[in-house]
């Protein structure tokens, strides 16, 4: 029974509500604001000076001019190179290159690299194709087919 005399009283307005705080603001502001600002000085102008123009900056110094410098000329690879007449008509080259160890056959266009087998210095090796070199001539081996046996032409000028 208690209790209901409590909610009975609130709901009748007997408890005194707080004063509606949104009321109060816009006072408060322009109290604040009030309370901040400053008379000007005695001595002050009534007007505001021109603002100064500004200092022009300074002009940044051009980085420095790039003068690429001349690579280092590139020494050519050492390569041995001979041309062969074929059995078969054909004509092919052979390249060497002794600092890397690999030989390139070009024939019919195309281009060859080859890498001996280790433990054969005269025979160059990659899969579906072999050359074997003599002292004047090399042997050509494709797959299954019989060799082709080629002779070295002489150097031309």
């Amino acid at each position: 029974m208690q209790h209901e005399r409590f909610f009975m009283g609130y709901a009748a307005g007997a408890m005194p509500r707080p004063a509606p705080l949104h009321l109060l603001a816009p006072f408060a502001l322009a109290l604040a604001l009030a309370a901040c600002e400053r008379p000007p000085a005695a001595d002050a102008p009534a007007t505001l000076p021109a603002p100064a123009s500004p200092a022009p900056l300074p002009t940044p110094e051009p980085p420095a001019a790039h003068t690429p410098t001349e690579a280092a000329p590139i020494p050519p690879t050492p390569m041995l190179r001979a041309h062969y007449a074929c059995a078969d008509g054909q004509r092919v080259e052979w390249r060497y290159f002794p600092q890397q160890g690999v030989a390139v056959l070009v024939r019919a266009g195309r281009t060859h690299e080859l890498h001996p087998p280790p433990g054969r210095a005269d025979t160059f090796a990659q899969p579906g194709l072999e050359v074997r070199l003599g002292a004047s001539s090399l042997q050509i081996r494709l797959d299954q087919h019989p060799p082709i046996d080629c002779q070295r032409l002489p150097a031309t000028p």
